[in-house]
């Protein structure tokens, strides 16, 4: 069916697979395994040459759920189109990412194709990943399928280096009931931070331990949004110099601590950081409002079917344009390793994965956004379409190799406040220092 937009699912993957035709010649030439002399099938034709491709992944889904629900359908449709390929696909835990893939590239045994995200750089920079631009203009490949700043994390000094595949963002969800019974429309949801405010305060006087807000104290995703909210910047245009702690920036930062100290109406930290965490406070209405990624919101209408789910952009801060609205947002890409002995298969593997029929299939099965403006997942989900409107108010943390380092150092900084442990000046002075040091380690 045409998407009026000059995209169509039959034409994508008829291009496609007219394209598969060309690559495997070269990969018969020079990338399988030749069968043995004579090999043939019962009916006494050659036997198909099947090459096996590695693919990681870390999980968007509790672990195993991903592959059985997403990710093995997709790639068994992947291997019909393809049937002289296969791909062994493995989900790799987030507390293992990083060191598992710097080790598997340091011994050149990276996965043939990987999912990457903010620590890609690192990769780039040591030569393990390949470079695309040749193929996707010897394909014809438009990149226009994509949002144009879905290019822009796997790009450096001019060359592209992977497909977007992801796009995800966070956005304002609340609960309706919640707003219900507080005195406010279950279908309004605030528009600025005084509203979102009063809202959280009338929530937070229902009592029987109910908040207006609550947030991971050691979430770095959504608290390093306030400073943004405010005008703040977390970094110089150049990236060599922290500077969060700015007046802008401090205004965010102290209104983000009063919403705990002052106004009370966010859940303490001391309880939102234990389980069942943010999330399931939230579904067990224990919360009005959260800000989360779009992804929350198949999780808690799969547990809680009837809970009443309203999303929308966050209320507005007094920073200008989209910066008031601030929420986290990131690309998740498709890479192919460098040294692959499968770059023709690999290429065949990342470009049929994001047809839209493949990509609704197992990112679409994630709850994530499309990173196409000619594929929408959700036609009929009204909460999900509002999410995908939403990705204009999303800011990108810097695609740079020392981006989990950053994240400790933000993340474990602002817990020490919304805990009461320091004072915000003294916690976001010292953190400033550190990933300042750490930006000079890393020059």
């Amino acid at each position: 069916m045409a998407n009026g937009t000059g995209f169509s699912r039959r034409s994508f993957l008829t291009r496609t697979a007219a394209l598969a035709g060309v690559a495997t010649v070269g990969a018969g030439l020079s990338a399988c395994v030749p069968a043995a002399p004579g090999a043939a099938d019962e009916g006494g034709e050659a036997m198909m040459e099947v090459v096996t491709l590695t693919m990681w992944k870390g999980p968007h889904k509790a672990a195993g759920d991903e592959t059985k629900l997403c990710a093995q359908p997709t790639l068994d449709v992947l291997e019909e189109m393809h049937p002289e390929i296969k791909v062994d696909f493995s989900e790799v835990p987030w507390g293992q990412y990083n060191e598992k893939f710097v080790a598997a590239f340091a011994a050149d045994q990276g996965p043939d194709v990987s999912y990457q995200t903010e620590s890609f750089p690192r990769f780039v920079n040591s030569g393990h990943i390949m470079p695309l631009d040749d193929r996707i203009a010897s394909s014809g490949f438009d990149r226009s399928y994509f949002y144009e700043r879905a290019w822009q994390p796997g790009t450096y000094d001019g060359t592209t280096y992977s497909f977007p595949w992801i796009i995800g963002g966070s956005n304002l969800f609340w609960n309706k009931d919640l707003f219900e019974q507080a005195g406010h429309d279950p279908d309004t949801p605030p528009d600025t931070l005084d509203e979102f405010l009063a809202i959280s305060k009338d929530i937070t006087a229902l009592g029987d331990d109910i908040y207006g807000f609550a947030t991971h104290p050691k979430g770095w995703h959504e608290n390093g949004q306030w400073p943004r909210r405010f005008g703040g910047h977390w970094f110089n245009d150049d990236l060599t110099e922290c500077i969060v702690n700015s007046e802008e920036a401090y205004e965010g930062w102290n209104f983000f601590n009063s919403l705990f100290h002052d106004y009370e109406i966010a859940m303490p930290g001391a309880i939102s950081g234990q389980e069942p965490g943010v999330g399931g406070y939230f579904r067990d209405d224990k919360v009005g409002m959260i800000t989360a990624q779009n992804v929350f919101a198949n999780s808690v209408r799969s547990e809680k079917p009837e809970f009443r789910l309203g999303a929308a952009r966050m209320a507005t801060g007094p920073a200008e344009g989209a910066r008031g609205r601030s929420c986290y947002g990131g690309v998740g890409m498709l890479a192919i390793a460098a040294k692959t002995e499968y770059p023709d298969e690999s290429w065949q593997v990342i470009e049929t994965l994001v047809t839209p029929d493949l990509l609704t299939s197992w990112i679409g099965c994630l709850g994530f956004m499309s990173v196409s403006p000619h594929v929408n997942f959700y036609p009929d989900d009204p909460v999900l379409t509002t999410a995908q409107t939403t990705l204009e108010y999303t800011f990108f943390w810097p695609y740079r190799g020392w981006i989990f380092k950053f994240w400790d150092i933000e993340g474990t900084s602002i817990e020490s406040f919304v805990l009461g442990q320091r004072t915000v000046e003294e916690a976001i002075e010292d953190m400033v220092i550190q990933i300042n040091d750490m930006l000079r380690e890393e020059e």
